[in-house]
């Protein structure tokens, strides 16, 4: 097509890489955002930083139950760099918690909201003592899908508002359910500043200004308590 410069934001980070190889061998510059690719063919990469991201929903989580008790987290995509480093981080802040038990945290979602709403079910079923309690005490959530997927699955099984559920992104029906206190709280980024930056860099790179390799756009924790700042709204 004769392009002269690419914004790609990679579902997979493998199965781009020879895309990009390409691209970068016919002079043709790639600036990655939101999800990272394994290569070094790219330009730059502009995102939010995913393992700090999902590290802060961790220690929301341990927060809001006290540094005690068990907790699961439903994965979202293999092969999805942005959520893994987001999965990382959680479980990195859940390890240096000695209070906090991960019963499940092997389970994956899928790239769609119905996929994380069946795998929610099935994670939740086994955890479902005989009088109907769940017998966990807090989620964690990577991505809007699996977010959205829980949410469904707790409010349908008469769960929500009763475990304490961290999840990551946002959607009209999130912040609804963030108010109502069916979620304590959203990890969020801004995926606005990652499409303008992409642009930005690809077009400062085409007309030989130096770009950096790796920037970052930003990770936000709301909560009920904060979520009707400007700011928060804006991202919301």
């Amino acid at each position: 097509r004769g392009v002269t410069g690419i914004v790609l934001a990679p579902l997979d980070d493998i199965a781009l890489r020879g895309p990009v190889a390409n691209a970068a061998g016919s002079g043709i510059p790639v600036v990655i955002i939101d999800s990272d690719l394994k290569s070094d063919d790219y330009t730059s990469f502009a995102a939010t930083d995913n393992y700090l991201g999902g590290k802060l929903g961790g220690q929301e989580l341990i927060r809001l139950l006290n540094g005690k008790g068990r907790v699961i987290m439903l994965r979202c995509l293999e092969g999805s760099a942005s959520t893994t480093n987001r999965e990382q981080g959680w479980l990195d802040a859940m390890a240096a918690a000695p209070g906090m038990t991960v019963v499940s945290s092997n389970q994956y979602g899928g790239a769609t909201v119905e996929t994380a709403y069946r795998a929610s079910e099935n994670i939740l079923a086994p955890l479902t003592d005989a009088s109907g309690n769940l017998t966990i005490d807090g989620i964690f959530t990577p991505n809007e899908s699996t977010t959205f997927g829980m949410l469904r699955a707790l409010q349908d099984g008469g769960h929500a508002g009763r475990v304490r559920f961290v999840g990551f992104d946002s959607s009209i029906k999130l912040v609804e359910a963030l108010r109502n206190k069916q979620l304590n709280a959203l990890v969020l980024q801004n995926p606005f500043a990652m499409g303008y930056v992409g642009v930005k860099t690809v077009v400062a790179h085409l007309r030989g200004e130096k770009v950096e390799k790796r920037i970052d756009t930003g990770v936000t924790l709301v909560t009920p308590a904060n979520m009707d700042q400007p700011e928060i709204q804006e991202l919301l």
